[in-house]
Parts: structure tokens; C-alpha cells; sequence
């Protein structure tokens, strides 16, 4: 299904795949785009049959150019319209890192300043070789608002946002995986299927393990004591019934088949 602000959702195998359509623009995004990014973000949380969410750019356009510039005058000039962006982009932001599925960034050509920021909110960031990233705003005269850059800090650390932020250079797959924002890449011509067999991997897991650790890594990243509760979390998978199908095909020498119950 393609929504009409150029965001496409499909859904194979307990694999979604959201994928962004605007070529003319290079996949640059727009408000409406963040607004739909979040209602999809809560529809694809609502679907425990899903394993893993896909996020890419389409239309051979890569995966995002950024912001649309051409509707900064009506959307973002002033601080009052900026800020009113700036919530909506923060709220699909953070539906998104709170969705419990995995969620992968598939990256191949630009993937610049709010681009750059969406794939950093996601899960996992596989490249392809032609990958260029950036985040810009030096240019522009404007600012990331803190909601992203405490996305970026807690992926990247204080040096590399700041030689980021400061230079704003484009800088290739070598160096982004240097700096700890994608986990690897792969020449052009094995993208796809890179793309395809690392989905398929997350969902053949268990999904009770793969959401628990998601949880339990987003929330170290918050900082604090854990309590009680959250402590005990980290044992509720061996109450269920993937548990015990794991450890029985394992002694079978079976591939498991997990009902994420």
C-alpha cells in the first residue's frame, strides 16, 4: 500500500517493509512523511505476527537526501513553525525506536541530515557500497533539536557527532562504519540480497528474545538503576514456550519453529 505522502508498507514472510517514495525529491522528507512515519511505527507495534521492519529508500533514489527543503518557507520558518516540526519529526522518531520489532535501516546512496537521523533511530544499518552520508545543518543555518541529537550521541559518541555536526563533510561506508553507524557494507550489486538474508535471520529468531533485548538495551541507554521489575525482564524468555521449543529442536537437531508465545 502506498500512502499518498510517499511512504510504501509491505509485509512478506513477518518481514514490513516501509519504503520511502519521493524520487523527485531524491526520498527527501516531509512533514506528512513524519506524521505517517509515526502512525505506521504504532500500527507495525501493534502486529506481534511481525518479526522485522525494513526501512529504505525507493525508486533508485537511495535511501534519503534529508529534509524537503523546498517546504522550509512554509513549514519551518520561524520559531514557532520550526518547533512544531521539530515535535512531530521527535514523536516518529521515538515511535519508531519504540517499536518492539528489530528494525533495520537499508542504506544505499545519499543518506543526509534527517535521513542520516532516521536510519540512526533504527535498530541495525546495513550499506551498500555507493552510500554517502552527511548531517549538514552548517550549511542552512539551522540546528537538530535535542530529541535527535541525543539520538546521535548515544550511537555515536561526542566525537565523531561533533566532527560530524562541525564539518558537515560527506563521508563514505569506510568511514561511517569507522564511526560505529552502520554495522557493515556490501558492494551495490549484493545489496539486496545482504538486505534480504539479514531480515530473514532476525525473524528465523525468537521473537520474545529479539524484543526483550531491544527493550532492555533502550532502556541502559536512558541510564538509572534498574529496579526490580526491569531486573527480573531479563528471565521472563525462559517462562515461554519459544524457551522450551529452542532448547528441544537444539537436542533434536531441529530447526526451531518459534510461535513468539
Amino acid at each position: 500500500m502506498t500512502d499518498q505522502t510517499g511512504l510504501n508498507v509491505t509485509v512478506a514472510d513477518g518481514i514490513a517493509t516501509i519504503t520511502i517514495c519521493q524520487p523527485e525529491r531524491k526520498n527527501a522528507l516531509t512533514k506528512p512523511m513524519w506524521g505517517t512515519l509515526a502512525h505506521i511505527a504504532q500500527e507495525l507495534s501493534d502486529d506481534l505476527d511481525l518479526r522485522c521492519v525494513v526501512i529504505r529508500g525507493g525508486d533508485g533514489a537511495g535511501f534519503g537526501a534529508g529534509a524537503d527543503i523546498h517546504e522550509f518557507v512554509r513549514e519551518r520558518d520561524g520559531f514557532n513553525k520550526a518547533r512544531d516540526y521539530g515535535l512531530l519529526h521527535a514523536e516518529a522518531l521515538q515511535m519508531l525506536q519504540a517499536c518492539p520489532h528489530p528494525v533495520i535501516a537499508a542504506i544505499d546512496g545519499p543518506c543526509i541530515g534527517a535521513s542520516f537521523v532516521l536510519a540512526a533511530a533504527c535498530d541495525l544499518r546495513i550499506a551498500a557500497d555507493n552510500a554517502k552520508f552527511a548531517v549538514p545543518p552548517m550549511k542552512l543555518g539551522a540546528t537538530l533539536g535535542y530529541p535527535e541529537l541525543q539520538i546521535m550521541l548515544d550511537l555515536l559518541g561526542e566525537a565523531a557527532l561533533f566532527e560530524i555536526l562541525l564539518e558537515g563533510q560527506v563521508f563514505g561506508p569506510a568511514r561511517a562504519r569507522e564511526i560505529g553507524f552502520i554495522a557493515r557494507y556490501v558492494p551495490i550489486w549484493d545489496f539486496e540480497g545482504e538486505i534480504t538474508k539479514t531480515a530473514q535471520r532476525i525473524a528465523s529468531g525468537a521473537p520474545i528474545t529479539q524484543r526483550l533485548h531491544k527493550k532492555m538495551i533502550n532502556r541502559l541507554r536512558q541510564g538509572g538503576a534498574i529496579d526490580a521489575h526491569e531486573f527480573d525482564e531479563g528471565y521472563r524468555a525462559f517462562d515461554s514456550a519459544d524457551f522450551k521449543e529452542g532448547y528441544t529442536a537444539f537436542l533434536e537437531k531441529r530447526k526451531a519453529v518459534f510461535s513468539g508465545k
